[in-house]
């Protein structure tokens, strides 16, 4: 049975199509890195020796008749594989919402590269001990003085912190704006329901948009 039309999902489909046009080739990304990144990490679709049995473990999860949380689009949860596996990322904190299971530890642990993978729900985050991370996945996102502190504290961490942050309405899109503006990563992928901060200092400050 398909699902059915939505204004979210016309206004979503009209928003990719138009980025599918305007940035399908990566024309304007002058940074080396970003280029490399957009190219060989968001735009590549290969499925990896794994996709197929996770895919089948994702379709007999019960999914939220919305887009909150955890994620439950395949597309989404290969595109934060494919990055943690070209960061090599080692050890890796997720936040999720409450009284949930986030689908993401299966396919984050078969990068070959993770040893670590913390996950925290935004509640926990006040009392938790945090660990140092490669990667800070939230696929809920806390208060903003909550979110900006824990960034603040991972990048003490980890200079080279890299954040996925998960905004599937306008709202939160709204949300991430504003986050960045408190802390300005040093470059920014915006792909539409998912943004890439990056605070490596070695990269040139930039902003780039796409789809996946």
């Amino acid at each position: 049975m398909k699902s059915p039309i939505t204004l979210r999902g016309v206004v979503r489909r009209l928003r990719y199509s138009k980025r599918l046009l305007v940035n399908r080739r990566g024309d304007g990304v002058h940074s080396p890195f970003a280029f490399h990144f957009i190219t060989r990490v968001v735009r590549n679709h290969r499925p990896y020796y794994c996709f197929e049995e996770l895919r089948t473990k994702v379709k007999h999860v019960k999914k939220s008749p919305s887009t909150r949380p955890p994620i439950h689009r395949t597309r989404t949860l290969e595109l934060l594989f494919r990055t943690a596996h070209e960061l090599e990322s080692k050890r890796i904190l997720i936040v999720t919402a409450p009284s949930t299971t986030s689908l993401l530890p299966a396919y984050l642990r078969q990068t070959g590269y993770t040893e670590v993978i913390q996950v925290l729900s935004v509640e926990e985050l006040h009392t938790a001990t945090l660990q140092a991370c490669d990667l800070l996945v939230c696929e809920y996102l806390p208060e903003a003085e909550v979110l900006e502190s824990l960034i603040r504290q991972c990048i003490a961490l980890s200079p080279t912190l890299v954040v996925a942050l998960y905004m599937p309405s306008p709202r939160w899109r709204r949300f991430v704006e504003s986050i960045e503006k408190r802390i300005t990563p040093r470059l920014t992928l915006d792909l539409m329901d998912i943004c890439l901060h990056f605070y490596d200092k070695r990269l040139t400050p930039s902003r780039y948009k796409g789809i996946y």
